[in-house]
């Protein structure tokens, strides 16, 4: 019996279970795969694999292939997911948005299916979460699977109707390599787990995003990822045609941007005298995917404390569309400093933070790839 890890070639995938792999020897030997994506991306022949040893004389294959070299160490280990967020947890981490969890259970059945994780919240609120592994990426972003998974469909489905019921629930995409930037919904994938992943983000489940830092031996959690749910120009057009209201000791104001000229020259009302610039930033609707009312007013409860640790001053904001439909609330930061507002931005799922000045309003989004939009703005 093998008693260590070991490099191997890979040769060819026998079935969703096995595959064919050459070891350092030269002999060729049949490894189980403990993932059943398609993976054609990455078990390339040729490519460098890690076999671990299966530790048992009583399975068919001798050895586990748990890794494959794609310019980045991947992990192949799907199952292993689960066991990350829960490490992540324990070792004092939090999901985007979410409180510190004082408890966490695996596995846990509600109605016809079955969960990876119960989140028990300090105000006693329990939380269900699946966590699911990704493998795939293609210019620092990774797409959804393009294995199609009756399975996992039907628990986003399930997902969807405890969050329209008003549960907190949430899906972890964990990609398991470290070379990515971003979950990509618009990517090319398994048409099943977009439509499923799209119903579910509409319904209110929180959809969470992570890169992982992989080895040849280990794994860990590394950082939220940001989520592209549209393209950019289509993302830049909605932030630019929403409307901003503040929240003013004498009234509400509200900016539209507007397409020539620039800006009145200062801040509006009473703001003029109090700051040169403002930002406006909300923990609400993650990746703009709707959560209910009551989370979304405990993750802006967050961010207010944040905001106020740093001894900012903001006043009340909102963003919403022009004809009403949509509106969330947030904060109208003055001064703030905008590289430290993007990074709570980041930490709370959101596209982008609008800036203010006298002269124009401006979109920086959370994805550095993508450039500030900008626009003059007028009081509608």
């Amino acid at each position: 019996m093998p008693h260590a890890p070991e490099r191997a070639s890979f040769v060819r995938r026998e079935n969703r279970f096995v595959a064919h792999v050459t070891r350092a020897g030269g002999d060729e030997v049949r490894a189980y795969v403990p993932n059943t994506a398609r993976l054609r991306e990455v078990l390339r022949p040729g490519a460098e694999v890690v076999l671990r040893p299966s530790g048992t004389s009583r399975r068919r294959t001798q050895w586990t292939l748990t890794r494959v070299w794609d310019g980045t160490w991947v992990s192949l280990e799907a199952s292993a997911a689960p066991t990350l967020v829960v490490d992540h947890l324990g070792a004092g981490g939090t999901l985007p948005g979410w409180p510190p969890a004082v408890a966490v259970r695996r596995e846990v059945t509600c109605g016809a299916h079955r969960f990876d994780l119960e989140l028990t919240l300090p105000d006693g609120e329990r939380g269900l979460v699946e966590v699911k592994s990704l493998s795939r990426v293609h210019r620092r972003a990774a797409p959804l699977s393009g294995t199609p998974s009756a399975r996992g469909t039907a628990q986003l489905s399930s997902l969807a109707r405890l969050a329209a019921a008003g549960e907190r629930v949430a899906v972890v995409l964990v990609v398991q390599r470290g070379d990515v930037d971003l979950l990509d919904l618009t990517a090319e994938a398994d048409p099943g787990w977009r439509t499923a992943v799209t119903a579910a983000r509409a319904a209110g489940v929180h959809c969470i995003a992570y890169r992982c830092e992989v080895d040849p031996v280990t794994a860990r959690l590394g950082q939220p990822l940001a989520i592209r749910d549209r393209p950019p120009a289509e993302l830049a057009a909605v932030y630019l045609d929403s409307c901003i209201d503040l929240e003013l000791a004498a009234g509400t104001v509200t900016i539209r941007a507007r397409e020539e000229g620039t800006g009145p020259g200062q801040l509006p009302g009473a703001l003029a005298d109090a700051a040169t610039q403002l930002h406006v930033v909300t923990a609400c609707n993650p990746y703009s995917a709707p959560l209910p009312a009551r989370i979304n007013a405990d993750r802006n409860r967050l961010l207010a404390a944040e905001l106020d640790e740093l001894g900012y001053r903001w006043v009340p904001a909102h963003g919403r569309a022009p004809d009403g439909h949509w509106r969330e609330p947030g904060f109208g930061v003055l001064d703030g400093d905008t590289d430290a507002l993007l990074a709570l931005a980041r930490r709370f799922e959101q596209h982008a933070i609008y800036g203010l000045t006298g002269s124009e309003l401006t979109v920086r989004w959370t994805d550095p790839t993508l450039p500030t939009a900008r626009a003059a703005w007028d009081l509608a």
